[in-house]
């Protein structure tokens, strides 16, 4: 079964005891005890806590102990709460603050659909008048006093989608990540709901008769993007390795299928955001010149014809 990506917002009662490990108390006993709630409702939480990542479990005989988990963003989490042991993260880190977070720190339009402006507005001036967040002429920001904040929130967020993703297979290997939207591939013929997840890149160039045959299928998630068009294909093709001569001839290719019917404004504002102006820019280039514009990651314009010849897309 796949993981929601609500699964990892953190309650008030996490943070408390996370912050009870910090300070040291790792018995089940002493945490409940300070906290001052029943053992079922502490094992609950902590059985939410393991599923972020943020804490392992050691046995010491019958008893347990709970201890920060050894990856990267359960460190920054504990560095965070110990460096500023005086805020209360547990007003800061809980519900739906920790999705406002994220929005800020990707600096992206409202994407969560379980959230409306009115609502990011709201959370935003409480967290802003935590100061914890920014707000300038560029927009909101996460406060640059609170640097291991927008590391663990970066972590955290290449945590979660990691999961997510090996939710959907063990086998499959994300290519590419920024924000909440990555790049992936897994094996082919895989039997899983679509929802936020759409065939691309190479795998879906058969569409536009260009085969391309491979042992695995390539994939984009992301929960904003409505349709993968022909422009995101050559994108995400670069994407896969953006170094590589094979994948920019391939999306050579497809740029010259479609070459009438591409949107040259939406091509070079996603290339942006994606980092890949350049190459994007190479490319037309390329192609407006018949090859006279050289790259390291550009085919001879010798090489790009012979291809284009073999799949019909030139005569």
């Amino acid at each position: 079964m796949k993981k929601r990506l609500r699964d990892y917002t953190l309650s008030r009662l996490e943070i408390n005891i996370l912050k009870e490990i910090t300070k040291g108390n790792h018995s089940l006993t002493k945490i409940r005890n300070s906290l001052l709630i029943s053992p079922s409702l502490l094992s609950y939480n902590i059985r939410k806590l393991d599923n972020t990542g943020l804490i392992r479990t050691i046995k010491n005989g019958r008893k347990k102990n709970i201890y920060f988990a050894n990856s990267k963003h359960a460190s920054l989490l504990r560095e965070l709460l110990l460096v500023y042991d005086h805020v209360k993260w547990e007003n800061i880190l809980s519900g739906m603050n920790v999705e406002v977070l994220f929005e800020v720190l990707n600096d992206s339009e409202i994407g969560f659909k379980n959230f409306s402006r009115v609502t990011f507005w709201r959370k935003a001036r409480t967290l802003k008048s935590h100061g914890v967040i920014k707000l300038d002429n560029n927009g909101y920001g996460i406060n640059p006093r609170f640097l291991i904040l927008e590391n663990f929130l970066i972590e955290y967020q290449r945590y979660i989608l990691d999961s997510f993703i090996r939710s959907v297979s063990e086998k499959a290997v994300i290519l590419w990540q920024k924000d909440f939207e990555c790049l992936f591939r897994a094996p082919k013929n895989l039997d899983f709901p679509q929802k936020n997840l759409s065939k691309t890149a190479t795998s879906r160039f058969g569409d536009f008769g260009i085969p391309i045959f491979s042992d695995f299928d390539i994939y984009f998630y992301s929960r904003t993007k409505k349709a993968i068009r022909a422009e995101d294909l050559v994108l995400h093709t670069l994407l896969i390795d953006r170094d590589s001569v094979r994948y920019t001839l391939y999306s050579l290719l497809l740029l010259k299928k479609k070459w009438k019917t591409i949107n040259e404004e939406y091509l070079l504002r996603e290339a942006q955001r994606l980092d890949l102006n350049l190459l994007i820019n190479a490319m037309l280039q390329f192609l407006g010149t018949r090859g006279m514009r050289k790259g390291k990651t550009l085919p001879t314009w010798e090489e790009f014809m012979a291809k284009a010849r073999d799949y019909g897309i030139v005569n």
